[in-house]
């Protein structure tokens, strides 16, 4: 993927990932930060000129530092790939299942990396039916069940791995099914960043 962030056109189907190394000691001062409950960051910046200084507030450095460079190589990088000159970005703690069924976003392309805790779950295209994906069901285990047909399939992403999907706008494709993994009443705590297209 590294490569495929620097074109404007990729053709890597409808989602690409990049594993990559995160800083000895990084989760560990993410989990202290954690514990103070800090506001999520949630805002459409503009490109260039754009300030994402709130959005680390609060975090000892040298973590800080190295995670203000990340997030801004990601945004350059983002931009660059979806031909966006507006992106919403959102950084912070999560603690609940957030989305729990399997989905495709309705945005030409999404950027997720997790610094602390469970990854993004996704499904490839080949496992996926797509027609259960509209179906209102009260339930989304009922409904994961009728998308993904084999549990086997689902991947997980880890802490430090970049995805970066199509939507549901892209022209090119049907967008990658996704979901947040499930979290709540298991203790643990994600932090994550997230990018779209505005």
């Amino acid at each position: 993927m590294d490569a495929d962030l620097n074109q404007g056109s990729p053709d890597w189907g409808n989602l690409a990932s990049w594993r990559r190394e995160l800083p000895a000691g990084l989760g560990a001062h993410l989990v202290e930060w954690a514990k103070h409950a800090p506001e999520r960051f949630d805002k459409i910046i503009a490109l260039p000129g754009y300030d994402l200084s709130a959005a680390t507030r609060g975090i000892a450095s040298p973590a800080r530092d190295w995670l203000t460079r990340d997030i801004a190589m990601l945004v350059a990088r983002f931009a660059d790939v979806a031909n966006a000159r507006r992106i919403r970005v959102a950084f912070g703690v999560i603690r609940t299942n957030q989305c729990p069924k399997f989905h495709v976003d309705y945005v030409h392309y999404r950027l997720v990396t997790t610094y602390v805790g469970p990854g993004t779950e996704w499904v490839p295209d080949h496992a996926v039916t797509r027609a259960a994906l509209g179906r209102p069901v009260d339930c989304p285990t009922d409904a994961n069940k009728d998308i993904v047909k084999d549990a086997a399939a689902v991947r997980h992403a880890v802490p430090g791995e970049v995805i970066l999907m199509k939507g549901a706008r892209h022209p090119d494709g049907q967008g990658a099914v996704h979901r947040s993994p499930p979290i709540e009443g298991t203790g643990q705590t994600r932090v994550v960043l997230t990018m779209s297209t505005a």
